[in-house]
This record gives C-alpha cells, structure tokens and sequence, in this order.
C-alpha cells in the first residue's frame, strides 16, 4: 500500500545525528519502491533545516533573513509543502522540537500526521558523530553534552550555509524535548532493536504509522537496506550527505562498539550527563 493513504499530512522522521535516521529512511525507501534504493535518491522529502526547500516555498531569500525570522515562517512554509502533496510527505529532522517566539513549534502540529523519532546508545552516537564532524571523541562529547549545542550555526547574523541552525539541546534534552513537547503521536524505535530484531521493529512502527505492508515485503525491504549494501553504495558512487569533511558516512553500523572506542573517563563523562533518558531507554 503506497504512503499516499494520508495525503497532505508530513511525517516527521527525526534523531539525533548519527542514530539510525539514515538507515529508516533507506528502509523506507526500499518499503515503497519494492525492495529498490538508491542512498543518493531516496523517496523521502528533505530535512526541515533545508535551505532549499525554504526558498522555494516561501520564493525569499533566506541569506537576507535572521535565524529568528526563518523560525517564524517555516510552520508555514511546511503547511504550504504538505498541501501541494497528495501523499504523506516525509520529512527528516535533527532539530529538538522547540517553539519560535511566537510560540508556535517549527514543525506544524496541525498538519503532521505523527513522528518516528529514532534513538541510538549515546556511547555509541558518539564516535560515530565525531567521524561525521571529523573531530576529536573529546570534542562530539563536548557537544552532546552542552544544553545549547546546534548543527550549521551560523556565521555572523545571516543564513549562509546550506541548512539552517538546529538547535538540539544536549542528547537527553533532545530526546526529552520529543517526549514531552509534541501534540501528535510520536513513535520512538530503538536503533538496537533495528539491528537485534529488524523485521519485528520496523512491522509495529510501520502499523503504527497506518500502513499496511506484508512481512515478506517488509522483510525485503530489510534485506535491501543491509549495513553492508549501503556502505557498498557509497564506496561505489558518494553519498552526497556525508560530510566533505569525513572519510565516510556509513562507518561500522554496530552496537555496543563504543567499548572499543571510548575510554573510561569518555565513557563516564557520557554516562554522568545522561543516565536519566540512558536508564529510561535501558541503556544502563
């Protein structure tokens, strides 16, 4: 059954960076197109801080707009881009569900349909971002534990990168940010479980969402989406996500490796900052 049941309705697929929302939505993908993906055309709708997608809509040109001006016209722009669709538009984010000073959230309540929000061990996130920024272990905990950390900040008061900032609290506020905030549902899926028990896991958040897929679709979908056939993906031909910066996007894929990565102290500076979401998640 195709995704456009609910038309005009955006699903948000949103994590943390470098917890699995690469892979959901290759998962999805390879769902809705009969077992085929591409890592570089995936049937999915963008992210929320895209640029892009702003422009477009709203025909501005957001260089000349503060961050706090974006924040106020995008519930409106993503009103605009679920109407245009005759389908459930799907749309990534790494951005705490957070208000703009009006106090609307900047993803629009009344036209999201529900969110995925998809959660990884922060032992492990975090050497997998720091591969992603390239930077130092020491550093990604730095930003994953400051209640203020963003991606793209901006230079200077206009909006000059690619994405707009997305604030993202550190890791707990982030995900406390989605269980307490949202009016519509919110469906959290365990990376862990993605790898333990994939064909269980992504059937109960698949009927969740209203869609009706067989396990033998489902299961294909899964076997496309293989750890090692996106990584071969993108030794082959790139993926245009990954960061100029980093040696590769798709790294190891596993869980628990942090034991090989992080040392004591790393560990610990994680553990002291986080262990309320990390035990509410059995993590601990």
């Amino acid at each position: 059954m195709a995704k456009n049941i609910i038309p005009n309705k955006i699903l948000w697929l949103a994590s943390y960076p470098k917890s699995g929302n690469t892979w959901f939505r290759a998962f999805l993908t390879a769902l809705l197109n009969e077992g085929e993906v591409e890592i570089n055309d995936m049937d999915t709708d963008g992210i929320l801080s895209a640029r892009g997608v702003f422009d477009a809509i709203s025909d501005i040109d957001s260089r000349y707009l503060y961050d706090e001006e974006v924040k106020i016209l995008l519930p409106e722009v993503y009103r605009a881009k679920a109407a245009a669709l005759n389908q459930l538009s799907i749309v990534k984010v790494h951005d705490a569900f957070v208000y703009n000073e009006e106090g609307q959230s900047i993803m629009p309540e009344d036209v999201t349909h529900a969110a995925i929000y998809i959660i990884r061990n922060p032992l492990d996130v975090v050497a997998s971002f720091a591969n992603h920024n390239n930077s130092t272990i020491d550093e990604a905990i730095a930003l994953m534990n400051n209640p203020q950390g963003k991606l793209a900040a901006q230079k200077g008061n206009h909006n000059i990168n690619n994405q707009f900032p997305q604030l993202m609290y550190d890791w707990s506020g982030h995900v406390q940010s989605w269980i307490d905030g949202p009016a519509f549902p919110v469906y959290f899926v365990r990376y862990e479980d993605m790898l333990a028990a994939p064909l269980q896991t992504f059937s109960e958040v698949i009927k969740k969402v209203g869609w009706q897929y067989s396990d033998d679709t489902i299961q294909a979908a899964i076997d496309a989406t293989q750890f090692s056939k996106l990584k071969k993906q993108e030794s082959e031909k790139g993926f245009q996500e990954k960061n100029a910066a980093s040696k590769q996007f798709f790294r190891q894929g596993k869980a628990g490796n942090w034991k090989n990565e992080l040392t004591e102290t790393q560990a610990n500076a994680i553990i002291k900052k986080h262990k309320g979401v990390m035990r509410e998640f059995g993590y601990l």
